[in-house]
Order: structure tokens, then sequence, then C-alpha cells
């Protein structure tokens, strides 16, 4: 019998956890830059402005991150994801490149005082020419970051799956109801749009929930955590009524589009998979092992019970139940070919 730890908080509002992080990493790489690129100026200069150049950059630095990072994380994310991946580097180039230019006048006016202006006149088109290419290579970045999610870019650039081993995970499959339905009803291009509003709205959620979309399959969506890290405890849950909110506040949206809401099941399971790259010309981290097949199982389970939110008891044994959450236990299933019965739980709020 399943019995819950003590609950952990979650954030309920402010900046997301996820804009946060990324936020922060902007601006300690800003800082660093900053400061090399400042070093080099100032030891070109003379040794009484290196000192001076050196903060110059990192304020630089700093208010390039905040500023940039800011309109990319909290204003501008939702255009971002209408536009293609190239049109969203050309279009942050496009936006970002004036902007540098004002920050860069505006502190260089600042340290006018202490760096002469025709030492800092002399510096406006490499420091700008750097700018620029840190622009391209920043946008390029954030568009990727956006395109894979943070931690599975990380993990492709460590090379984290280059050779498979086990790990233990958290996998939530979530399935629209009545997607054949509406479909029918709304037409084929109209659904289309409509399933595009619904992954596009559930995406911060996830984010917020420090969770990896896996994958899209059809109308079906395939969210993962690793289970050792402890901010995942109990945020997989939270994760099905974040997006259950966040589907609530765009209602009137979807009805005034589509005249329907979205509705969705989600079943959760936990254990151990082989994790590790697969593909060449299209890499990708792919999960192999029982619980995948187990969470959908469960997800199915949720349907054939017309309930939303279906876990296993070996998840919930593992797991922080955030507080306002209640299990309730439905009794055992058994999954095709495994010997052992899995207990099920409807977890409502």
């Amino acid at each position: 019998m399943f019995s819950p730890r003590t609950p952990a908080p979650l954030r309920s509002s402010g900046l997301g956890r996820a804009e946060t992080r990324v936020l922060a990493w902007l601006v300690a790489t800003g800082m660093l830059a900053g400061a090399c690129i400042g070093f080099i100026r100032g030891a070109n200069l003379g040794p009484e402005y290196l000192g001076v150049a050196v903060l110059k950059g990192m304020a630089l630095g700093v208010l390039f991150a905040v500023s940039l990072g800011g309109l990319e994380q909290i204003a501008l994310r939702r255009l971002w994801r209408r536009l293609s991946l190239g049109w969203g580097i050309l279009a942050r180039t496009a936006l970002y490149a004036p902007l540098a230019v004002g920050v860069y006048l505006a502190v260089a006016a600042a340290f006018s005082p202490w760096i002469p202006w025709s030492f800092q006149r002399a510096m406006i088109l490499p420091s700008l020419g750097i700018a620029v290419v840190g622009l391209l290579v920043g946008s390029a970045v954030l568009a990727l970051i956006h395109l894979l999610s943070p931690r599975v870019l990380r993990n492709l650039l460590s090379g984290r799956y280059r050779r498979p081993f086990e790990e233990e995970r958290i996998f939530l499959f979530l399935d629209l109801v009545g997607s054949t339905t509406i479909a029918e009803k709304i037409g084929h291009l109209r659904y289309h749009a409509f399933l595009h509003d619904f992954i596009d709205d559930l995406e911060d959620p996830v984010l917020e929930c420090d969770g990896d979309v896996y994958q899209y399959v059809g109308d079906e969506v395939v969210v993962t955590w690793p289970l050792a890290d402890a901010r995942s405890n109990g945020r997989c849950l939270a994760c099905h009524f974040a997006i259950v909110d966040a589907i609530g506040r765009s209602r009137s949206r979807y009805e005034s589009a589509y005249g329907t809401v979205p509705a969705f099941r989600t079943g959760i399971h936990s254990g151990r998979v082989v994790a590790g790259e697969i593909g060449d010309q299209r890499k990708q981290i792919v999960f192999v092992g029982d619980v995948v097949n187990t969470a959908s199982r469960i997800q199915a389970e949720a349907k054939a019970r017309d309930k939303d939110l279906v876990v296993s008891g070996t998840l919930l044994a593992r797991i922080d139940l955030p507080p306002g959450m209640e299990a309730r236990p439905l009794g055992a299933v058994q999954p095709k070919g495994k010997e052992q019965a899995i207990d099920l739980f409807e977890v409502v709020r």
C-alpha cells in the first residue's frame, strides 16, 4: 500500500523555473565573456585602464544578457514558437542588433569619465562585431534550446548518452479525449491547428515542472523526468494539473476557434530503462524498456476507467505527493507479458 512522503512545495508564482535557469545561464555567460573581452581591450589600452575595462565588459555582458534574455524568455517566447528555426534566428538578430548598439552606447557613456571617449570610439566597431557574432551564436543556441529543451541539448552536447546505460526514469503518457470525433467535426486542417494550439499550451507547464517532451505520437504526448533528480519529485503529478489549468485559462479561445476544448487522460509510471543515442543525420535519445510500455498501458487504463490521471503504486512509493493532492486506490492490473500485477491509483486535487 502506498504511503506518501512529506509534501514538497511547488513554485506557484513569479518567473518560471525553466526561464530563470536559462536567464541565469545567460547572465553568467555574458559576465564571463564581457570580462574576458574587457581584459583584452584593457591590456591594449594600458595597465591604468585594465580594471575599468574589465568592469565595463562585465556590465555590458550582464546588460546584454538581461535585456536580450528578458525579451527571449518573457516577452517574445510565443512569437518565436510560431517561426521556423531559420526565420527565428534571423528575426532575433534583426531585433537584438539595434538593442545591442543602444546598450553599448549607454554603457560607453556611463564609463566615459574613466575611459576617454576617443579610446572608446576606436573600440565601437570591433566590440559591435563581437556582439553581432555573439548574437548569431546565442540566437542559434536559444533556438536549439527551444527545439530540444535545455536538458536534452545539454545531454547531446556532453555526450552523456553516447554509450547506452541504465537509469531510472518517470514517463508520463498524455492522450487527447475524442480526437477522432473532433477531427471529423471540425475537419483535419482545423484539427491540426487545434492540436498545434494544445501542444503550444502544454509546453510551458512541462518546462515549469522540469519535464522533457520525449516524443509526440499523433495526439499523444510523452514526457519524461530523471527519477534520481530531486526536483522531479512530485512534479510529474503537478505537471498534469498545470496543463489542466493552462487549458482552462484558454477555454474561451478554444471554444471561439474550434467549438470545443481539449480534454485528456494521463498515465504515469517509473522504473529502469536503457537510455542511449541513436541516429547519425538526426540524433535522438531513445529509452528502451518495459517501463515505457507499462506507462502507455496505464494511460489506456485511465481511458478505460474514465479517469483523468492514473499512476502506478511503484511511482507513488518513490516520489513526494504535492500538497493538495490525494491518491485513491483503483486496484491492480495485469499488464500483458508481465508476471506481477501493478497497483493503480487515481490522483485528484
